[in-house]
């Protein structure tokens, strides 16, 4: 808004960035649920179940906020300046991410989870290159959901070079070209290798060289970073009533597009060159309203927050629970599958949060309060930012 001061408003709490990070990690555990479902029993989709297999777009939300978050929170910290630290920026995200994913992937690696065996072949240079977090150029085959923490990592690693060349453009158009070409970029790349892969490349296939690699997956990245930049030049006031219809028409537009079929069960050009970046802008659509409900009451807000206070540790831990529960959906029915799971999945997380995540976030904390000198509200707007 013209005349709007720059910089982020001081609220502490976002209970609407909660609500979208506990839809991003429902829709993950469901489509792996679903999914295990579908291969066992072999039966038909409703709407909801096709919804469901759809879920991996949780991760598209994930980066989105990832990217707003980081970037919200570099600007706070003075990104450019002489009180930015970029040694303790980087111990801040190390605290926060490698921590649990080491400590699931251990539990993986030796066989703590029933049914989900992993192969020996090769075992010490793919657990080599998941602690470098290489899992999303290399074979992410210990537990697929590793995948994206190796985008992000070398987000965090880039962030910072970005969100000052971007501080540095003088002109808001400026800043807005140099997004739009970043975002355009994975899409030109994605065309260009599919185009020589010629047809009937297969969802394994596209997954691993067109969508998972960091530089095939930036659109959502990118969104989230746009957001932070817009409203710290004042473009993204607090408005409820605007913040409410723009989550609400892109949650269903998201929705119903979910529901006309699986995406992945035939892999096209549409796949390559419009899904990736239509996700990101409805994911980004989603965020940008959850932004602006910012000081907005909301409805179940401690169930919202303590859903993402685990959604990282649920992220990590989920699908390895997935073949102990499978045994159920053929003797007991697909309910109670649903119930052993996602309860598991919970119970579990709730281990690794406490038993591990939570002792590095207090010594996170710590050091954001000495980098920052009072404590911020950037990444405390959600307990669980990435």
């Amino acid at each position: 808004m013209p005349g709007a001061a720059p910089g982020f408003p001081q609220s502490r709490n976002n209970p609407w960035l909660d609500l979208i990070r506990s839809i991003a990690i429902l829709l993950v555990l469901f489509r792996h649920g679903e999914k295990a479902l579908h291969a066992e029993l072999g039966e038909p989709q409703g709407v909801l179940q096709t919804i469901f297999m759809n879920g991996w777009v949780g991760v598209d939300l994930f980066f989105v906020l990832s990217g707003y978050l980081i970037s919200r929170h570099l600007m706070r910290a003075g990104i450019g300046s002489g009180r930015f630290h970029l040694g303790r920026y980087l111990a801040t995200r190390a605290l926060r991410i490698v921590p649990a994913y080491y400590a699931v992937l251990l539990l993986v690696v030796i066989g703590v989870f029933p049914f989900f065996p992993v192969a020996a072949e090769g075992l010490s240079v793919r657990v080599a290159y998941h602690l470098l977090f290489l899992q999303d150029y290399l074979p992410s085959d210990i537990n697929v959901v590793f995948w994206s923490l190796g985008v992000e990592e070398k987000f965090y690693l880039l962030a910072p070079l970005l969100i000052f060349a971007l501080l540095r453009c003088q002109r808001a158009w400026l800043r807005f070209a140099f997004l739009l070409a970043i975002f355009i970029l994975p899409v030109v790349l994605r065309t260009v290798a599919f185009s020589g892969m010629g047809e009937g490349v297969d969802y394994p296939t596209f997954w691993r060289l067109l969508r998972s690699p960091f530089h095939m997956a930036l659109e959502g990245l990118v969104f989230g970073v746009g957001i932070a930049i817009a409203e710290h030049a004042g473009f993204v006031p607090r408005s409820p009533r605007r913040g409410l219809a723009t989550l609400l028409v892109s949650s269903m537009v998201l929705a119903i597009w979910l529901s006309t079929g699986d995406f992945m069960a035939d892999i096209t050009l549409v796949d390559v060159l419009v899904q990736p970046p239509l996700l990101a802008l409805l994911a980004g659509m989603m965020t940008l309203g959850a932004v602006a409900l910012g000081g907005t009451p909301m409805l179940f807000t401690p169930a919202w927050r303590f859903l993402s206070r685990l959604s990282y540790s649920l992220y990590l831990i989920h699908f390895p629970l997935v073949p102990l529960a499978m045994p159920l959906a053929t003797s007991y029915g697909q309910m109670t599958f649903w119930i052993v799971y996602l309860v598991a999945s919970l119970c579990a997380a709730l281990v690794v949060h406490v038993a591990v995540e939570r002792p590095f976030l207090r010594w996170k904390e710590r050091l954001e309060h000495r980098e920052n000198g009072v404590a911020q509200g950037t990444l405390r707007s959600s307990p669980q930012l990435r």
